[in-house]
């Protein structure tokens, strides 16, 4: 399984480590530029893992990723890895994005073992005293082999199967409001969620320091609300980019059956027909808004 590590964790790996990269992935949709911050701070020695440069430029979905191994391979030795790299992955998002770097990393066939995600982030690790630098470190290109682990994805085919015969519970990480019915930000979407499906918005995961919770917290939460923490779950959102934190949190809880799905609330919500659909009931949508729901999302 992935680790969830401290500020001085990494910081003890980064010293003691050879075969050892920190990799930041901040993203974000709220017009701040990742690689720019990037280039400005970032942990001394880092890489920036772009994840738009591992989605697929021919799928008209945002951020859904490159099933090209030789391709994914190629990206990932440029960055300077190896397939036995330990892989430290950390952010300065308000998504959270590290997670779903680590998320494309395992299933492109990294080792979960060897991959972390630094709680708290890049400002965990300043507010720690840890050592940053601004511009692009030099490093040299690696060698890398990907191999696409299928167990961790969910398609839309498969979420139309899974719908059908529940097998698993699907967990919907989306501001509660969005899940309950309100306009989607994204035009061309349907509103509501998939029919029996669970709210957990991401938000919940963390204190106000964005810090992951206690991880028996977070397992208490998730039963209060009817979720099972061992059950096989597929976790979704709006754009798959913040679904894979509850991915994570499953991982470290050590839950073996759990995968998400990439296309999220985006391929599902669309309003328009997919090829070989007849119609829009073949991804069905629940809402439950009445007039306390806000108009818009803040």
């Amino acid at each position: 399984m992935p680790w969830l590590i401290n500020a001085a964790q990494a910081d003890k790996f980064r010293k003691s480590q050879k075969s050892l990269i920190f990799l930041d992935a901040s993203f974000h949709m709220d017009g701040r530029d990742g690689k720019k911050e990037y280039i400005e701070k970032h942990i001394v020695g880092a890489q920036f893992f772009d994840i738009d440069l591992f989605s697929d430029p021919n799928n008209p979905l945002p951020h859904t990723l490159i099933k090209d191994e030789k391709l994914i391979g190629e990206k990932l030795a440029s960055l300077g890895i190896r397939n036995d790299f330990k892989i430290i992955i950390y952010d300065n998002s308000d998504l959270h994005s590290s997670a779903r770097a680590l998320w494309m990393l395992k299933t492109v066939g990294h080792s979960p073992h060897l991959l972390y995600i630094l709680n708290g982030g890049l400002k965990a690790w300043e507010k720690y005293g840890g050592k940053v630098e601004s511009g692009i470190p030099n490093f040299s290109a690696k060698n890398y082999t990907a191999k696409f682990q299928p167990n961790y994805y969910r398609d839309l085919s498969q979420m139309k199967d899974a719908l059908t015969h529940n097998y698993e519970q699907i967990v919907d990480v989306r501001h509660p409001a969005r899940f309950a019915g309100a306009p989607e930000p994204r035009p061309g979407l349907r509103a509501g969620h998939i029919p029996g499906s669970h709210s957990f918005p991401f938000s919940t995961f963390f204190d106000k320091d964005g810090q992951f919770h206690p991880i028996e917290k977070l397992r208490k939460l998730m039963l209060s609300v009817a979720i099972d923490p061992k059950a096989p779950t597929i976790a979704t959102c709006g754009s798959g980019v913040t679904a894979p934190i509850l991915d994570f949190i499953l991982d470290i809880m050590d839950n073996n059956h759990h995968a998400v799905y990439d296309g999220s609330w985006t391929e599902w919500g669309s309003e328009k027909l997919y090829p070989g659909e007849k119609s829009l009931g073949e991804r069905p949508v629940e809402n439950c808004v009445d007039d306390d729901y806000p108009k818009k999302i803040e």
